[in-house]
């Protein structure tokens, strides 16, 4: 993605650049809102139109620019960051609304940042008004006018049209053809509550200032995504919002980016489940943890803030452990990593571990290697019924899947195995085979 020309949506706040941005990409991965200032890092993501592809990236969006809100100036500043490299730059005015001073003061602002610039005139829902919308917005003095609607798509095909039309005149050195896809490997996600250090460390994974980092809660609303190479693998880091219990009287956009977050950690492999060390783990970090598992995601539990725990000793670690394990204890097979990232202390032992975890996700044990050892743990602690009186037979145990492992004990029929016995088979298979960080999943079959 790296090599491909890159385009940039820039406008005033509530002029549409979300919806326009998840229209052209084709999934719904900005967070849209009428509420101003939703969007305060930037979004990135693919178009390909007429066999050209191009990277698409949405920004955060433009208000006073003598504003002293430190979100909202990071937002500005990432805004114009992303324009100053881009290989266009496409600014996005509200037609509803009609051409005002700010945005005049907006178009002048932009010119000298990049001189490579397409208007999009937005919110144009009726055909019949796109002429009229151009012959308005035309005292800008820019040839290249678009009338769009992002909400139902009207429009947009002659955007990208002009877009693409104008990406190889423009001197760029990257290349305009299509490129073969390559698909991430893993995903990452880091998730935890709001304030514990989520953007801090995926800022220092990609090595860029990718997400702003501020003491206001819930700074991120969007999930964010870097991709970077390790080792020769290719890895989606997602950031998302911070995830704290709902209220019935909840922030609705706040809402919807939690939902965002959920739904990025069901698409991924690996989960950090980020948690502010220096404080007492709370009930919410449990539900958090107890929704993770239930993703079939693989943990590694990510202890930040280490540098604010006061009068560490040798055996402090170890005692942390234990701590934690002691609150979260249907993570005990999840490796934890004490971090700072303040301090870049161990933010390289991530992607270390991560690795790790990945390769576990797919071992595999041979049929007849299980079939000795459940004959050997079952001699060692007979089978505890579920329901019922008669104890249950285990007639055999396979491994059906990985990604994560999958394994499906055969048993007699009508009989049932209680949970505790099935929590001390997953204990003998990792202490056997080990599965570092990873869910292990059983089925039990009744067998006639």
């Amino acid at each position: 993605m790296n090599k491909l020309p890159v385009v940039v949506l820039l406008g005033r706040v509530n002029v549409g650049k979300s919806t326009l941005f998840n229209k052209l990409i084709g999934q719904r991965k900005a967070l849209e809102s009428k509420i101003a200032g939703t969007t305060r890092d930037y979004n990135q993501g693919v178009v390909n139109w007429n066999n050209i592809s191009f990277k698409l990236i949405d920004t955060g969006g433009y208000v006073d620019y003598r504003t002293t809100d430190a979100v909202t100036q990071e937002t500005l500043q990432f805004a114009e960051n992303q324009a100053r490299t881009a290989d266009l730059v496409v600014l996005i005015m509200d037609f509803k609304n009609g051409f005002t001073p700010f945005d005049q003061e907006l178009l002048t602002r932009i010119k000298k940042i990049n001189k490579h610039l397409v208007v999009a005139i937005n919110k144009v829902d009726k055909i019949k008004n796109r002429d009229a919308s151009i012959l308005e917005f035309s005292a800008l003095g820019i040839d290249d006018l678009v009338a769009i609607s992002a909400v139902s798509g009207g429009g947009t095909g002659n955007l990208l049209d002009l877009i693409v039309s104008k990406l190889p005149t423009i001197g760029s050195k990257k290349t305009t053809k299509v490129l073969p896809a390559l698909s991430p490997e893993i995903n990452l996600a880091i998730v935890g509550q709001p304030n514990v250090g989520k953007s801090s460390l995926l800022n220092l994974l990609v090595n860029k200032k990718r997400a702003i980092v501020a003491a206001t809660p819930h700074t991120t609303r969007d999930a964010h995504d870097e991709i970077i190479t390790y080792q020769d693998k290719l890895i989606k880091i997602m950031d998302t919002a911070g995830i704290r219990r709902r209220t019935k009287k909840g922030d609705l956009l706040e809402k919807f980016s939690i939902d965002l977050a959920l739904q990025t950690l069901r698409r991924s492999h690996i989960a950090l489940l980020v948690l502010d060390i220096s404080q007492p783990i709370t009930y919410q970090d449990k539900h958090l943890a107890e929704k993770t598992v239930a993703t079939g995601n693989s943990v590694i539990i990510i202890a930040n803030k280490w540098d604010l725990v006061p009068d560490k000793e040798t055996n402090t670690i170890n005692e942390y452990q234990k701590y934690i394990y002691g609150h979260l204890p249907y993570l005990d097979w999840a490796p934890i990593i004490f971090t700072s990232a303040v301090k870049q202390q161990r933010i390289t032992n991530i992607l270390e571990q991560a690795l790790q975890v990945w390769q576990e996700r797919f071992r595999k044990i041979e049929d007849n290697t299980l079939d000795k050892f459940i004959k050997k743990i079952i001699k060692l602690h007979l089978p505890s019924r579920g329901r019922g009186v008669a104890h249950p037979h285990i007639y055999r145990l396979v491994q059906t899947g990985v990604n994560p492992p999958f394994f499906e004990l055969t048993i007699k029929y009508q009989r049932s195995l209680h949970s505790s016995y099935i929590r001390f088979v997953e204990n003998q298979l990792r202490a056997k085979f080990g599965f570092y960080g990873t869910p292990i999943k059983f089925y039990i079959n009744s067998l006639k």
